[in-house]
């Protein structure tokens, strides 16, 4: 359904077309994120409280101010980032992990969380597969970076409410997890030696970034569906380059990789091994 651009006139900050076009592109520009007609109103409420708080009039001074202001910027794409996750989401790709490390298949784990939100994906890496690396004597490394840095502090913090691991057995959340008292009630902490070994930064996917090591497993689940055709190609070309003969790339659950890529063949639902070349 288009949006009804009229309504700009009823709403507390006169919001049109253009300030929305203008706003995507400026988004896309940076990020590569392809933003379509429907997130209008979603814009319009995210960027409103923006404007509240920076005690702005209208959209033309916001504009005039992110033009000038990198850190407004910064808080612009923080803004209109959608960030959608949870603890042991896509559990699939864990079980996966596992019996290739119990089949003595996998003898190192490089783990990068690509589009690690505010942390669930990185921490879900950990419960699902330290323990057991550690058990058959596997290195282990893990980084998560996004592109969004209030999320990326969130996920350096660690804390979370207490249903978001309601699925974990009591073992499992006394292992990882601290639970909050007093004011904290309702809360949980990732213990900080857990939370200590993810190595969390800021990295936008379309920029020209390179990492020294190859990696042996790639999470990038759900970030793909932001992107069009071709910056998908690119950032699987770069993923491809980015992983050791053999790696993994995990997929989200409406994402895949056509069957004409060179790089990577299909070896289950949304997994996918670079090809050995």
């Amino acid at each position: 359904m288009q949006p009804n651009y009229q309504d700009d006139k009823k709403k507390e900050f006169g919001f049109t077309r253009k300030h929305f076009d203008l706003l995507r592109q400026k988004a896309k520009a940076y990020s590569g994120i392809h933003v379509t007609d429907d997130k209008y109103e979603m814009y319009y409420a995210r960027l409103a409280k923006r404007l509240r708080l920076l005690k702005l009039n209208s959209f033309n001074e916001y504009l005039s101010l992110i033009d000038k202001d990198p850190e407004e910027f910064i808080d612009f794409i923080n803004a209109i980032t959608t960030n959608v996750t949870s603890f042991d989401r896509e559990a699939h790709h864990f079980e996966y992990l596992k019996e290739r490390i119990k089949a003595n298949e996998i003898h190192s784990l490089s783990i990068w969380s690509a589009g690690c939100s505010s942390g669930e994906e990185p921490y879900s890496i950990i419960v699902n597969l330290y323990e057991l690396a550690r058990q058959h004597k596997i290195p282990f490394k893990l980084v998560g970076t996004d592109l969004d840095t209030n999320v990326l502090a969130r996920a350096a913090n660690g804390v979370y409410d207490v249903k978001a691991i309601e699925k974990y057995s009591k073992e499992t959340k006394k292992h990882y997890f601290l639970r909050g008292v007093g004011s904290n009630s309702g809360k949980c902490r990732v213990k900080k030696p857990y939370r200590e070994l993810v190595q969390f930064k800021q990295l936008n996917l379309i920029n020209n970034w390179r990492f020294d090591k190859p990696f042996d497993v790639i999470f990038c689940r759900n970030v793909m569906i932001y992107f069009e055709n071709d910056m998908k190609h690119q950032i699987l070309k770069k993923y491809a380059e980015h992983l050791v003969p053999g790696g993994l790339l995990f997929l989200g659950h409406s994402e895949s990789i056509s069957k004409t890529n060179s790089d990577f063949d299909n070896v289950g639902k949304t997994i996918y091994r670079k090809r050995r070349k």
